[in-house]
């Protein structure tokens, strides 16, 4: 095993008595900091001493953090971008007539759709916009559909405004404000103040007819044979 030369043994020994961290010395003596440690070792620091390689420490770990959050950000960006990637086909979908769509309809349908015969005509509800905007954009691309057969109607808090919230949902649906059933406020929260501005109440979207009711009910169901 070779020795220290003596020359960086007593600088090592001057620098830590200076109050310099392991790692500083290591780096201006260009040496490991392991054989630095064993050179300075009995050496006792001032309370100064030790409050500015505590403060250091403090500063070197938050820049060690923040280093860390950085590649972590773009690790997460990488990963979601190669996820995206493998995910976009499937956005072609809902833009083209087919059995896929049709499926994917019923499939909606089943999961918030009423069932037949509990109720005789297609009622879809939801609170999210995006959800209703779906639903109807595979309806009208996918189906025979005759637009003076939809009704709506929206159910909010008590404390909102009906006349508005019939405007903004016709005009994310497309429905007629002439086909729009009287609006609903929920009882159960006259007194209580919605927090929430961009709670626009839960949308129920109708269609006359039982056929088409039933035919989605039925294209819905076909996945659970999937397996059999």
């Amino acid at each position: 095993m070779r020795k220290t030369p003596e020359k960086i043994k007593n600088k090592a020994i001057n620098l830590r008595t200076k109050g310099l961290s392991l790692s500083e010395i290591a780096l201006l003596l260009n040496t490991p900091k392991n054989t630095i440690q064993g050179l300075v070792k009995g050496i006792k620091l001032t309370r100064l001493q030790k409050e500015r390689l505590r403060k250091k420490s403090v500063e070197c770990g938050k820049k060690g953090l923040k280093k860390a959050t950085e590649v972590n950000r773009i690790k997460i960006e990488q990963w979601k971008k190669g996820v995206k990637q493998r995910t976009e086909k499937f956005q072609t979908i809902i833009h083209k007539k087919s059995d896929m769509a049709k499926l994917l309809c019923g499939t909606l349908y089943l999961c918030e759709g009423a069932k037949y015969p509990a109720t005789r005509q297609l009622v879809f509800g939801n609170s999210d916009s995006r959800m209703i905007k779906l639903f109807l954009s595979l309806l009208r691309k996918n189906f025979s559909i005759d637009e003076k057969k939809f009704r709506c109607r929206i159910m909010h808090r008590y404390d909102q405004d009906g006349e508005v919230l019939n405007r903004h949902w016709s005009k994310l649906t497309g429905i007629p404000l002439g086909q729009f059933y009287k609006d609903y406020k929920d009882k159960r929260t006259k007194g209580r103040i919605t927090t929430n501005k961009n709670y626009k109440g839960i949308c129920a979207v109708q269609y006359l007819s039982t056929d088409l009711q039933y035919e989605l009910q039925l294209i819905g169901e076909s996945i659970y044979f999937l397996n059999n």
